[in-house]
């Protein structure tokens, strides 16, 4: 690609006209027309400007890239200011997320106590509320970065090798919360058991539904956060299984975990078997929410 295809590519990918991209350059329209059909290049200072504006790098714009290359013409350029971006983005989402979860769970506290329940009933409703507000005013946000989650990735070599190799050390920390959260989920109760003679057993109830909550979270930012570095570090894979899979392919996995999460509740009683149908009914109401939203859009 020349100069001119490369900066027509990342000024409509930013949404911006040639009129508009004047004004923040403070060039004239015809100036951005002239560099757009390769007919003259900007000053030092103008590609600065530009190199900053799109995050990416001088090599990037002035280089043409060889044959091979030009085969990627849809590809997203990414430098290391877009990826830390992305990588920020969805983690504050993943702990929007895990706040409302973990609210509706551990609402059940509010109910540990027999002698107080009346009084604490509005209590258990309004965390309850409280975290179905944040999931969904989360889930309705604008989303953003989402050509990361569409299009062909394009890296410098150096930057995409020592992401790759942060992102080995950060897995060993998220598999640590994994693991946490796990035996917090399956062994917090049978600890909190041998405790119970000690502190009670309203008190105990009252932890394990503290500890399931938190394991929840656990599992939600350290699963959401290796997924995002997984889109960085394994692009084309990902791009790949997302077509072959489709749109909705989370309905296949959310399935047999709701039937698996049913049976554990029956077994063991550690938690209500309607409780994950709940879940899995207000997620496919909202799937069906934004379908609307995007279907009206569209006309």
């Amino acid at each position: 690609m020349t100069f001119g295809e490369k900066l027509k590519v990342l000024r409509k990918e930013k949404g911006y006209s040639q009129e508009e991209f004047a004004g923040l350059l403070n060039v004239s329209r015809q100036a951005v027309s002239k560099w757009e059909s390769d007919r003259g290049t900007p000053e030092t200072d103008k590609l600065l400007q530009i190199s900053n504006m799109f995050g990416v790098t001088l090599d990037y714009l002035l280089k043409e890239k060889s044959p091979d290359e030009n085969t990627q013409t849809d590809g997203y350029y990414m430098s290391r200011e877009m990826i830390d971006g992305f990588l920020s983005y969805k983690r504050e989402r993943a702990k929007k997320i895990a706040c409302g979860v973990g609210l509706i769970v551990v609402s059940d506290v509010f109910g540990c106590f027999s002698d107080y329940r009346q009084m604490l009933l509005p209590l258990y409703w309004g965390s309850i509320a409280i975290g179905i507000a944040i999931l969904i005013w989360t889930l309705f946000q604008p989303k953003y970065y989402q050509e990361i989650h569409t299009k062909a990735l394009i890296f410098d070599d150096t930057l995409i090798k020592a992401f790759r190799e942060e992102s080995n050390r950060n897995r060993k920390r998220y598999v640590s919360m994994i693991i946490l959260g796990v035996l917090l989920f399956f062994f917090g109760s049978e600890f909190l058991f041998m405790a119970e003679s000690i502190i009670g057993r309203e008190i105990c109830n009252a932890l394990n539904w503290f500890m399931d909550a938190a394991a929840v979270m656990l599992l939600i930012i350290a699963g959401t956060s290796i997924h995002a570095e997984n889109i960085i570090t394994q692009n084309a894979e990902y791009i790949k299984k997302k077509n072959t899979r489709g749109k909705f392919a989370w309905i296949y996995v959310a399935l047999p975990i709701t039937g698996i999460a049913v049976l554990i509740g029956v077994i063991t009683n550690a938690w209500s078997p309607v409780f994950p149908i709940i879940l899995l009914f207000c997620a496919l109401l909202v799937t069906v929410c934004k379908l609307l939203i995007e279907k009206r859009d569209m006309k």
